[in-house]
């Protein structure tokens, strides 16, 4: 009697001890299918831009997805001057909007403003953005009331153009 409860208690732990590797395994491949997608085509984009234009040591690519998608990378000219440039992802028209960065608040220095305007945020990120013709720095963080906010600068970091604000839905 004693020996056949060892057996079940054995066969429970093997079952559930598989159960979790199995778990892991698809957990781990799950993420590298979501992260391979995120990542999708800027080896391409990267090729495609360093051998069809001027500009060259293209780095820091990235996507931006708001109303319209764009492949978001710094990349120097013939003149080694850095640009800030987006390619459009969508549309038969594929021009390149370039950005010189002389004419760009730096990173740092939009964040430096950003946060001795908002002390009790919790940064989370910042990117290049582009909406309606307007090239933007893209702020997110976590403001005091724990809300998820939005901001939208002007590149050179002038003007606040836009600000959503997500209240939490679970608490």
């Amino acid at each position: 009697m004693r020996e056949s409860n060892n057996r079940w208690v054995l066969w429970t732990l093997i079952i559930i001890t598989l159960l979790l590797l199995a778990g892991i395994g698809y957990s781990i491949y799950l993420y590298q299918a979501i992260n391979d997608s995120r990542n999708a085509g800027f080896d391409d984009t990267k090729n495609q831009i360093e051998n069809q234009t001027s500009y060259h040591n293209v780095h820091s690519i990235q996507g931006y997805y708001g109303e319209n998608n764009y492949h978001v990378f710094y990349a120097s000219n013939e003149d080694n001057e850095e640009r800030l440039i987006f390619l459009p992802l969508e549309g038969e028209e594929r021009e390149l909007i370039v950005i010189k960065t002389e004419d760009m608040m730096s990173e740092e220095a939009i964040l430096d403003a950003w946060s001795s305007s908002c002390d009790s945020c919790k940064f989370a990120d910042i990117s290049p953005a582009y909406e309606d013709g307007q090239a933007l720095w893209e702020i997110t963080y976590h403001d005091k009331d724990n809300r998820f906010v939005m901001d939208y600068y002007s590149i050179d970091g002038q003007s606040l153009e836009e600000r959503y604000t997500y209240n939490k839905m679970f608490p």
